[in-house]
């Protein structure tokens, strides 16, 4: 497995045709230091090579959507195979958001990262004009 780790996220991309449960074990792992250690919540699968998951895949998926969800963090697939996404979709009980490209992940990335920039800021002017109109 391929893992490119970037500032604001990291880009996992299995070599194997199948996503299993060592390949989930793997990244179940490397995503559960990178988020205690650095504080990651941006995650990018690329399944380009995948063309099916087990259902401990699909499990693994579930989980890193509900962490990264938890922490305003965004966990993306990646492909183009419309099976495989029909698979996860009807598979999966979370939304998983699935785009064609890495680089629109990475996009999505960013542009998670300012809304919640500006959600913050939202939350601090609202915060001030609270306590300064009492």
């Amino acid at each position: 497995m391929e893992i490119t780790k970037n500032e604001k996220y990291v880009i996992y991309t299995p070599n194997s045709a199948v996503l299993d449960e060592n390949i989930g074990a793997q990244m179940e792992k490397s995503i559960a230091v990178l988020y205690a250690t650095t504080g990651m919540i941006n995650f990018i699968l690329d399944l380009k090579n995948v063309t099916s998951i087990s259902d401990a895949g699909i499990k693994l998926l579930q989980k890193v959507q509900k962490i990264t969800k938890d922490e305003s963090g965004l966990w993306v697939l990646v492909s183009q195979d419309d099976s495989l996404m029909d698979d996860i979709a009807n598979r999966s009980q979370e939304f998983i958001l699935i785009l064609p490209s890495v680089e629109e992940a990475i996009d999505a990335v960013f542009m998670n990262e300012l809304e919640n920039d500006f959600k913050d800021e939202q939350e601090d002017d609202f915060g001030f004009e609270a306590e300064s109109d009492y």
